[in-house]
């Protein structure tokens, strides 16, 4: 606990980077790419919707893993060290990837696993359902890791030692 508390400021920049990436990410694939499966072509289809899959994966892994990884030492720092000011945003943070963990997991693998053998309207559909739900949990990722910093800051500020000049 003691190395959290130690480098809080940098686990709090570290997660805001990793989950607004995330956040842009997601934006990105719901708007643009997603929509953009229905215009592939059937003839080039299944080995497009593979190099997505292979793509997007390597793409989010080191973001999302950094992501899932801050997120657990700031919910040590907030329900287990000194950082309580942390616990709404946090928690609030914890439902959110919670929501797009679910969501990857049980919709979208499932969909894209269908998807690789062609193109179905209503798997993609179910897809850009289920996409939407995803992209709005991890917006709010996305404010309470901006919420997080905005918390964490100022408290923080007034536990360093002023910078002495020689």
């Amino acid at each position: 606990m003691a190395a959290l508390q130690r480098y809080v400021r940098p686990i709090l920049i570290t997660h805001l980077a990793a989950t607004l990436f995330m956040v842009g990410l997601i934006w990105t694939i719901h708007t643009v790419h997603y929509p953009l499966f229905a215009h592939v072509g059937e003839s080039t289809y299944v080995a497009f919707q593979s190099e997505h899959v292979n793509r997007i994966g390597k793409l989010l892994f080191l973001p999302w893993l950094t992501e899932g990884l801050t997120l657990v030492g700031i919910l040590l720092l907030a329900f287990l060290g000194q950082h309580r000011n942390l616990r709404v945003p946090v928690f609030l943070n914890g439902i959110g990837m919670a929501i797009a963990l679910v969501i990857s997991g049980f919709w979208s693998a499932p969909a894209h696993g269908k998807l690789a053998n062609g193109f179905d309207k209503d798997v993609h559909d179910r897809l850009m359902t289920a996409n939407l739900v995803r992209t709005l949990a991890w917006t709010l990722c996305g404010i309470c890791a901006v919420w997080l910093v905005a918390r964490a800051w100022p408290s923080d500020a007034h536990n360093e030692k002023p910078l002495t000049t020689s």
